[in-house]
């Protein structure tokens, strides 16, 4: 700890009583809550290279702002952070190593976020959700008697239910009033976490509070034997390289929770194969189309040819752009920022609606993923995986939601059934 460093974490700026902070906030959910530093402190981390030593620091901050820094208060915030668990420190490893051993000797999943993000409780969880059916923004409460036609691919929001409940009951109730129910799920997940490899498996059981669903494990050991049997042992043993950002990951968690939902009582029946996908952005920088990347193109090409002649519906956990301050982009949005950004989306997603993978691929390359789509990876998997052409989807819902108290930064989302 001589030697400080800042573990890789989400920063962003927040106002609180009229002062302006910047919050740090751990994507892996490793450590929980917010950290939030005053001007200061901002000063001080930015220093936390961990090759500077605290003398060095010190130095390095009274000639950098020609003020004083006492070494007491150094040591004060380094072991608060150290505390939260925000610094690469033994510490943090000591109990990095603990979350994931545990994780890693489990068969379930655990509903991570229940408590947090959404009501823990069954029956509160569903009175909750239930609400986000109602007018004036919901599709309005599901059929009691399921006759409708199943669907065969969904692309819902990821963002928290306190922001898309609507848009997330406008993508599930046709699923809710479905007569016939699918045999597996194929949920396509954002890992917010990053990652080198292009997708991460897990055998474990994905539990809610409403209910577990179970995972097709045979169909995972399938997909890594078919991936081995192309690629090597390395890609298929890559495939669960990154199995422990399911741990924390709400991109399929939040889908999951929905999915216990609108399936009710009959969920018993049904498998699900969660899948969470890492960015594409390589890709974008170097040119490529994500056809051309063997391990995109085999893995998505070998679970096509496992899930056929099944009953199979397919869902992308996908959020839009991500735009404004809080996003890297030096100006607030305005209204007409907002605006332009619901038509570039749009035009972005009538690729989607028509099943278009490389289309969708390719509009949000032209613009170099300006608007910051982190749903890039879930939706190309999905439109690549299952032949969507065919039948148009229709777009249910779209919305833009705040991602600051002063409403200028936005996540952009939407509800699409085919």
């Amino acid at each position: 700890m001589d030697r400080p460093r800042l573990r890789p974490l989400e920063a962003f700026p927040i106002e609180e009583r009229g002062q302006k902070l910047l919050a740090l906030r751990d994507p892996s959910g490793l450590a929980e809550g917010l950290a939030r530093l005053p001007p200061l402190a901002v000063a001080v981390v930015q220093l936390f290279d961990g090759e500077s030593t605290r003398d060095e620091i010190v130095a390095e901050f009274t000639r950098r702002y020609q003020r004083p820094l006492e070494r007491k208060t150094l040591d004060q915030l380094i072991q608060q952070l150290d505390e939260a668990l925000l610094l690469d420190s033994d510490h943090f490893r000591q109990h990095a190593a603990k979350v994931f051993a545990d994780f890693a000797r489990s068969e379930v999943r655990p509903a991570a976020l229940a408590g947090r993000s959404y009501p823990n409780d069954p029956a509160e969880l569903s009175t909750y959700l239930d609400g986000f059916f109602a007018a004036p923004h919901g599709p309005g409460a599901p059929a009691a008697t399921p006759t409708g036609a199943l669907p065969r691919a969904i692309v819902a929001p990821h963002v928290d239910f306190a922001r898309g409940g609507a848009a997330y009951a406008w993508a599930y109730k046709p699923l809710a009033e479905a007569a016939e129910l699918p045999e597996l799920i194929v949920v396509f997940g954002t890992d917010h976490l990053g990652s080198e490899r292009s997708f991460a498996l897990t055998k474990k059981h994905y539990e809610t509070p409403l209910g577990r669903l179970e995972t097709d494990v045979v169909l995972v050991a399938e997909l890594a034997a078919a991936v081995r049997e192309r690629l090597g042992a390395p890609s298929a043993d890559g495939l669960f390289y990154d199995e422990h950002h399911h741990r924390g990951e709400h991109s399929i968690e939040f889908q999951m929770v929905w999915l216990r939902k609108a399936l009710g009582a009959r969920a018993d029946g049904v498998k699900v194969l969660p899948i969470l996908t890492g960015s594409l952005r390589h890709l974008i920088d170097d040119g490529r189309d994500p056809s051309t990347d063997s391990e995109v193109s085999v893995v998505l090409a070998e679970l096509r040819r496992l899930v056929a002649g099944r009953k199979t519906l397919f869902i992308a956990g996908a959020d839009l752009a991500h735009v404004g301050p809080r996003y890297g982009d030096t100006e607030p949005l305005d209204r007409d920022d907002l605006g332009s950004l619901e038509r570039r989306d749009q035009q972005t997603l009538a690729h989607v609606v028509k099943g278009d993978a490389k289309g969708w691929f390719d509009d949000i390359a032209r613009e170099k993923d300006r608007r910051n789509v982190c749903g890039l990876s879930p939706i190309y998997s999905m439109l690549a995986t299952t032949d969507l052409t065919a039948s148009p989807g229709r777009i249910l819902a779209y919305g833009q939601c705040p991602a600051d108290e002063r409403n200028t930064s936005v996540v952009s989302i939407a509800s699409i059934v085919f």
